[in-house]
């Protein structure tokens, strides 16, 4: 995603119903965004903002290469 800025969204403290809740809204209000969600972990108070964030993208980008191939893979069936 070269110049604009990866929008990510970091939750603390909510249960999953909530986060849900959370996520749908700002679906809602940014539709066609691509953006990041996540949970803290244990480990991820430990890190750094930066690194978290880095690491979220990294991860972000496999997720959307899988889903992409399981459509790829749904449109050859």
């Amino acid at each position: 995603m070269e110049g604009k800025e990866q929008k990510v969204v970091i939750l603390h403290g909510f249960d999953k119903s909530e986060i849900l809740k959370v996520m749908k809204l700002i679906k809602e209000n940014f539709q066609g965004e691509d953006l990041i969600f996540a949970s803290t972990t244990s480990t991820s108070l430990t890190w750094k903002v930066k690194e978290l964030i880095d690491e979220l993208k990294k991860e972000h980008e496999e997720f959307k290469k899988i889903k992409q191939a399981k459509m790829g893979n749904k449109q050859e069936d």
